[in-house]
């Protein structure tokens, strides 16, 4: 404990060597973080979607000249491999719905409804419609 005290002396600290420290608990993942932390998941996956189909585009004219089959098997695990990642992006989004509850969306307004009638129809519509309002 004196060891303490001197170390309080040095630093001018005036705090009591008994006084127990609070212990903070880390903070709780921001909805900010969350929102980085998918954007960057899903851009790497992004990336190595359009890697892969670069890499796939020359692997198939690599096995195509050789016709050797270990390169036609190569293709083979690359294309399964992009399938898996693309696999991991769609998951991805699901991941993130259910962590952040979001519902899907509703449409509440209908702006594009077809009219099957005559010019005469619409414009009697139209009236009735500004008639109700009025």
């Amino acid at each position: 404990m004196k060891s303490f005290e001197k170390i309080n002396d040095v630093f001018n600290i005036d705090t009591p060597v008994n006084t127990p420290l609070e212990i903070v608990p880390p903070a709780a993942s921001s909805a900010l973080e969350q929102e980085d932390d998918f954007a960057l998941a899903r851009n790497t996956l992004r990336n190595l979607i359009n890697k892969n189909e670069d890499v796939i585009t020359e692997l198939i004219h690599i096995s195509k000249n050789s016709e050797h089959p270990r390169a036609y098997e190569v293709v083979g695990q690359l294309v399964k491999a992009q399938s898996d990642i693309a696999k991991d992006l769609i998951n991805l989004h699901k991941q993130k719905k259910d962590i952040t509850g979001e519902e899907p969306q509703k449409i509440s307004t209908q702006n594009n409804i077809v009219f099957a009638g005559s010019t005469s129809d619409l414009m009697k519509l139209i009236s009735a419609q500004k008639a109700k309002a009025n």
